[in-house]
């Protein structure tokens, strides 16, 4: 069965203000090393979904950065 997986990254972002003036909501950083995206798509890949999309609204530069070709969850 095929499957896709669709990330909102901007779902829930009014009350961060100034923390997203330069970056989406899923590309915040968490523990230094993580980025708030990791955990879904590490979750996706664990479920064996390997059709991912992401949909952002704005200010997504350092989130593609950061995904680049999707190697680090074996979705290239």
């Amino acid at each position: 069965m095929t499957v896709a997986g669709i990330i909102f990254s901007d779902a829930h972002n009014t009350r961060l203000g100034s923390l997203l003036n330069e970056r989406t909501l899923a590309a915040i950083p968490f523990a230094a090393r993580y980025r708030l995206i990791d955990f879904p798509l590490s979750s996706m890949v664990n479920a064996d979904i390997r059709n991912v999309g992401i949909i952002v609204k704005q200010n997504y530069h350092s989130l593609m950065n950061h995904i680049g070709s999707g190697a680090p969850w074996d979705l290239d």
